[in-house]
């Protein structure tokens, strides 16, 4: 096992927000966990060395792969089809986070995460590749799976994705002024975040640790969040959340969400009053006592599924 080495590919940025990379570290982090010689590669106009260590960073547009690798993940929106052929004939067994079926890839290993994934992307399997789809195969970073807190204070933690792409979280925090209850919200801007704390009844955290935030998410009582990874993570830390759609290819997802029950309601900043929505909402959750996430749809052990089955098939190469 020590002689199979893996690569990642992903993107991030002040653009991008955080998903990308935040669910392809977490796989990076069992292998090296798991003693398997890792390499981690970045596209990204924002330096994340203060939360994640051994990051290098490169480009799609100037990509090349220098040397092969037994196992390459690659996470992106933006890498086109032809990176994905280069990386298909430089590697044993080539993996694909996908999220809606964004190309036609090459042979390989699809994993995509959502609930009705099977359903919706991927009805009739192909030969080529080995599919690893729904909830059974979602990667929850440590720090949430092994989390000890169980006690929920009266406080609502606000997270609009590692950017907030959409500067939301201002217009949004002005909206809950005059509601009566502490406000917990993550921001990686230094000027939004001093802003923030002008507020009252608002703690900031700036750039926060993994612990730090969790601590924050599993605390709360609710949650208002992009449709993202966090909305994942909340279910499981049984936080019931309000999403805020920012983006057209989210409509999939957050149907999904609501479908399961992964969330509990959702606003698109579209509409002209998204902002009372997200207070009607929220005074919805704080007045209703039933609305709790049932954690029994996530394991938590969906890192440790997507190696097992990416080694094997390595192993079989």
């Amino acid at each position: 096992m020590s002689q199979i080495k893996v690569t990642f590919f992903t993107e991030a940025g002040s653009k991008r927000g955080m998903g990308h990379l935040v669910r392809l570290y977490t796989i990076y982090e069992e292998f090296v966990a798991n003693k398997i010689e890792s390499v981690f590669f970045l596209d990204s106009d924002v330096n994340y060395d203060y939360k994640f260590s051994n990051i290098h960073y490169f480009t799609w547009n100037t990509f090349t792969l220098h040397k092969k690798y037994d196992i390459i993940f690659i996470d992106s929106y933006e890498a086109n089809i032809n990176i994905y052929k280069e990386i298909t004939n430089s590697t044993k067994v080539g993996v694909y986070i996908d999220d809606y079926a964004r190309l036609e890839y090459p042979k390989g290993v699809i994993i995509n995460f959502a609930p009705d994934a099977k359903e919706l992307f991927y009805p009739n399997e192909k030969k080529q590749y080995h599919y690893l789809l729904g909830l059974d195969y979602l990667p929850l970073r440590k720090a949430i799976t092994k989390t000890t807190q169980k006690r929920k204070e009266e406080q609502i933690f606000i997270m609009l994705g590692g950017a907030d792409t959409k500067n939301l979280t201002l217009s949004i925090i002005h909206q809950l002024t005059l509601l009566n209850i502490n406000k917990v919200v993550v921001s990686n801007n230094l000027e939004v975040a001093d802003k923030l704390k002008q507020y009252e009844g608002v703690a900031v955290l700036f750039q926060p640790s993994d612990t730090e935030l969790v601590k924050a998410m599993s605390k709360s009582t609710m949650a208002i969040t992009t449709a993202s990874m966090s909305v994942y993570e909340l279910y499981y830390l049984n936080t019931p959340s309000i999403i805020v759609s920012t983006a057209q290819n989210q409509t999939i997802g957050i149907k999904q969400f609501l479908k399961h029950q992964l969330t509990a309601f959702y606003v698109d900043i579209k509409c002209s009053n998204w902002c009372e929505e997200i207070e009607h909402y929220a005074k919805k959750l704080i007045t209703s006592k039933s609305i709790i996430p049932n954690k029994q749809q996530i394991d938590g052990n969906g890192t440790i599924r997507i190696i097992n089955k990416v080694l094997e098939l390595c192993k079989k190469s």
